[in-house]
């Protein structure tokens, strides 16, 4: 948890809250560091561990100084769940992250959705030194301080994954035709990954099918001269990171720069605003939680390894990982569906269907039940 505290408490600017600062800006209500001590005190009574004193509550080393033992005060930036940065400001004002070995005991920023990618100025690399650099930058950014260019923005984004697949091999046939076995591809060798823009795809592909690799080479400036294979049709395309869409056989793909502008501004889904209605892109200030009306309980399973193809821009479609387990007695056609088509008058063209249907003689098709539940929603039975 990061809690609203300062070393003596008071009121700090935050959109979205009821209180007010002198100058009229709204305010949400810091604890003090003591108050947080003192919170985290009432939760000893509850430690498994043999010391009793210790509290579940944990508060953090990050919060202390290695050199000095002395508390500090730290900041956070949160853009979404699972997307964060600690970090502390010099006298001018001047942001810093908590880095290990310098000013703290571990690194504490988020890699998550951007960890997936190669580092662009060293692709061959396994570090992630590029990261903390982006941080600064959206930090200072969204500070009001002026942020120097990275130097890697128009790099194309590129990911790094291991053929594992004979489907993935297949599709590479055509880059190892006519070569010696030496010289293909082979599997569990690497490629180069990139990512589409949202409106950069070729005019005849289907966006859920549609992946490009190319054979692995750790130099930025030759990527976008590969020879580039779409792994589901074995197609080959060029890309490019000019423009604002893709071409018949042109894939425009998404540069370092813009994976980071959209990481910056991701939305907060599990969040609401200060109204209460969705966050967006553009949200700011103190979230709420969404209020959550559950319609139906679906049991689904979910492969790990999988999930880190999604996320490695792999598979586009989550839908595609996940087992549904249907339960007979929480099945939205038995349990909702079919209770509201009785509550209704039988007519039309399909009334035999219907009085089938009703009468538990029949299922209509998928296609049927989905235009039944169509007509329910829009005459607001369900």
């Amino acid at each position: 948890m990061a809690i609203v505290a300062t070393e003596h408490g008071g009121l700090v600017p935050c959109p979205g809250r009821p209180f007010k600062m002198p100058d009229g800006r709204a305010a949400v209500r810091a604890l003090s560091w003591k108050e947080v001590d003192e919170i985290a005190a009432r939760f000893a009574k509850l430690s498994p561990y043999s010391d009793k004193s210790r509290s579940i509550l944990k508060i953090e080393r990050d919060n202390y100084g290695p050199e000095t033992g002395e508390q500090r005060q730290l900041y956070c930036l949160a853009i979404s769940s699972k997307r964060h940065a600690l970090f502390l400001r010099d006298e001018y004002g001047n942001p810093f992250l908590l880095q290990k070995g310098i000013n703290n005991h571990e690194d504490r920023w988020s890699e998550h959705g951007l960890g997936h990618l190669r580092n662009p100025m060293r692709p061959d690399s396994e570090d992630r030194d590029w990261i903390p650099q982006a941080w600064i930058s959206i930090i200072r950014r969204t500070l009001g301080l002026p942020a120097q260019p990275l130097g890697f923005e128009e790099v194309p984004a590129m990911g790094r994954v291991p053929i594992t697949s004979p489907t993935a091999m297949r599709s590479l046939a055509k880059l190892n035709r006519g070569k010696k076995y030496r010289n293909r591809l082979k599997p569990f060798d690497f490629l180069l990954s990139c990512h589409v823009k949202q409106f950069g795809y070729p005019p005849d592909v289907d966006p859920d099918e549609f992946h490009l690799v190319a054979p692995y080479v750790p130099d930025p400036e030759c990527w976008v001269d590969l020879p580039w294979i779409d792994q589901y049709s074995g197609r080959q395309y060029e890309i490019t990171t000019e423009g604002f869409h893709g071409s018949r056989g042109v894939a425009r793909v998404k540069t370092y720069g813009e994976v980071l502008r959209e990481y910056e501004f991701h939305p907060g889904a599990k969040s609401a605003d200060a109204k209460g209605k969705p966050s967006g892109k553009q949200t700011f200030g103190l979230l709420r939680r969404r209020h959550v009306r559950v319609e139906q309980i679906i049991y689904i399973g979910k492969e790990s390894n999988r999930l880190e193809e999604i996320e490695a821009g792999v598979i586009h479609s989550p839908q595609s990982v996940y087992t549904e387990y249907p339960d007979p007695r929480r099945e939205e056609w038995q349990t909702k569906i079919l209770p509201a088509l009785r509550r209704l008058p039988v007519a039309g063209r399909s009334r035999s269907m219907l009085v089938r249907t009703l009468a538990g003689r029949s299922r209509p098709r998928r296609r049927n039940q989905e235009m039944l539940k169509s007509i329910l929603h829009r005459l607001g039975v369900v």
